[in-house]
């Protein structure tokens, strides 16, 4: 019984000799290892980024080398991509089937279909009237829409006039010997009332006198209306028949407002009649009405055709299609209205991100211009050779929209230049000079003397000479750096040289100078308020100019170098309309 009892023991001690040895083997272990994480922790370096500009990455604090801003610590989970940017794995845009257009430059080009109809020349229609007072004794023209043709035989009429006319010719004939110019009298008294030479030698050969005479059509055509009939008494002048030459039409079409900016003289236009399907008209543009119906909103478009065959009737309906040019001086960036999604003020589209390893796609706002058939004109936010989404767009949105980035419905997630509510920083009456290096003051001077170039280029009415200065003062604001700025001064100059940017390119995509005077209002606030604000270098006089009639009587400012009033929303019209609001400091 004992040696039982020490046998247990003995197991008991061992058993109980390896729980306390395998709890000091693992328990050196977990400890060895928790003070290894806590080491790798605390010899993990602290990333430092800006909220402006995540790709900015710097093992200590300081400044944004871009706008100036403090840097923020990153958070752990950061890869350091811009809040803009959406990335998608391989698979999942294989997937989608997202893809991409590179974006380009192309002739502005629209397909136009108009309605209209044929009609009759108006230059080609005449009234065939008498030339003498009688009775209609024969009619050979009964119908509307009868042919005729030049020198046929119209009706037959007895005219006491011509009667007595001829007499006085035969008494004249009798005393040609003594008075020949009496004969050339009664010749040419003949001639008023339209014979022809042949009928006064039929008349003279026959030595009598004619009671009945023919008229005769004045041109080939068609009868369009019926004056007269058979038996009825006319009167000089009176107009028997209308006639109208169908062998040249118009054909009128009506267009849009909104479409008359493509239309110009000279276009071609292919029209098709249902009479014959499958078989296609051409016309020219020779006419565009300066008028717009009050009722339906369109203006008259008007091309000739020759109506071989006479397959063409006035009246008959006509559908036309032209390709229109816009009449722009150089290429435009275009884009696939798939591309585009339009939110009512904001249009949107995901520009494909170069040089990252899966397929990125940032979120940028543009500025729409012309709609042309499936594609849109981009006047502001994209430049050539970049890449658009172009089928999957809606995906690519509703991905960045899980993903907490900003999207087509929440522009603001992330906050970034484009996106900040400006309206919500305090804006002082002048930035604090620290905030502004000397460098962007010269750059924000040259654009200024640009500016005043532009203003007086106006103030002379010269279109030609504004149109290139325009470019001139572009390529200044897009030559300011955006580095010598910093802090709020930064941030302000982001949003009004946008404003600015947006401006200056309806100016240059102008087609006149009353249009460019226009757009030169917004052009001339956002410049004010960034001389107010940022300044200029010391010895510049900037004066505030202000006229209560621009601008359609809502009001214009301008700056100007000179204390004098010279306006250029009126140029020589009304030079001098307007008064110094106030020196700028």
């Amino acid at each position: 019984m004992k040696k039982y009892i020490q046998s247990y023991s003995v197991i008991i001690l061992v058993f109980i000799i390896g729980l306390f040895s395998g709890w000091l083997i693992f328990s050196g272990e977990s400890s060895h290892q928790h003070d290894h994480e806590e080491n790798v922790s605390n010899t993990k370096e602290q990333i430092w980024t800006c909220s402006m500009h995540p790709q900015i990455r710097q093992k200590e604090p300081g400044n944004c080398p871009i706008c100036g801003m403090k840097l923020i610590p990153a958070s752990s989970g950061s890869d350091g991509q811009d809040m803009s940017h959406i990335s998608l794995s391989a698979s999942a845009v294989a997937l989608a089937n997202i893809q991409t257009t590179q974006v380009s430059k192309q002739a502005a080009e629209k397909v136009l279909t108009m309605q209209g109809k044929v009609a009759v020349d108006e230059r080609r229609t005449f009234s065939q009237t008498a030339h003498f007072s009688g009775r209609i004794e024969k009619s050979y023209v009964n119908y509307i829409g009868e042919r005729v043709r030049k020198g046929q035989k119209l009706a037959t009429i007895y005219s006491p006039q011509l009667v007595t006319a001829q007499r006085e010719y035969f008494e004249a004939k009798k005393v040609k010997d003594r008075n020949p110019q009496l004969l050339r009298s009664a010749i040419e008294k003949l001639r008023l009332w339209k014979l022809t030479d042949q009928q006064i030698k039929e008349i003279d050969q026959s030595g009598k006198v004619k009671t009945e005479f023919d008229i005769k059509a004045d041109i080939s055509g068609v009868i369009t209306k019926l004056n007269v009939v058979e038996g009825d008494h006319i009167m000089e002048g009176q107009v028997m028949y209308d006639v109208a030459d169908l062998s040249r039409l118009w054909v009128k079409f009506d267009a849009y407002e909104s479409d008359l900016a493509w239309l110009k003289v000279g276009d071609k236009i292919n029209f098709s009649v249902s009479s014959y399907p499958g078989q296609n008209f051409g016309t020219k543009i020779d006419f565009i009405d300066p008028f717009i119906n009050p009722k339906t909103r369109v203006a008259s478009i008007r091309g000739s055709v020759y109506n071989k065959g006479n397959k063409l009737k006035p009246e008959m309906f006509v559908t036309g299609k032209l390709m229109a040019t816009l009449p722009v001086k150089e290429d435009v960036i275009v884009v696939p209205k798939s591309a585009v999604l339009w939110t009512g003020p904001r249009s949107i589209v995901y520009v494909k991100v170069v040089g990252e390893k899966e397929p990125t796609f940032e979120m940028r706002e543009v500025v729409l211009g012309t709609e042309l058939s499936n594609a849109y004109i981009i006047r502001n936010g994209l430049k050539q050779g970049e890449e658009v989404v172009t089928q999957g767009t809606y995906t690519v949105d509703a991905a960045a929209q899980l993903k907490g980035k900003p999207s087509m419905i929440n522009p603001k997630k992330g906050m970034n230049h484009e996106q900040m509510d400006m309206t919500k920083m305090s804006h002082p009456e002048k930035f604090d000079k620290e905030l502004i290096s000397s460098t962007f003051s010269k750059q924000l001077e040259k654009a200024y003397q640009s500016y005043i170039l532009v203003k007086d280029a106006f103030v002379a009415s010269d279109d030609k000479k504004a149109t290139e200065l325009i470019n001139d003062l572009s390529e200044n604001i897009e030559a300011i750096k955006m580095s010598g700025v910093k802090g709020d001064a930064h941030m302000y100059w982001m949003m009004s040289s946008k404003q600015l940017k947006v401006g200056l390119s309806e100016m240059i995509n102008a087609d006149n100078i009353d249009t460019r005077r226009r757009h030169f209002v917004s052009v001339s606030k956002e410049m004010t308020n960034l001389i107010s604000k940022l300044g200029l270098p010391e010895g510049e006089k900037v004066y505030l100019m202000y006229c209560p009639m621009a601008n359609d009587d809502l009001g214009a400012s301008w700056l100007s170098n000179v204390k004098e009033v010279r306006n250029p929303y009126y140029g020589d019209m009304m030079l001098k309309c307007g008064d110094l609001k106030k020196e700028i400091q």
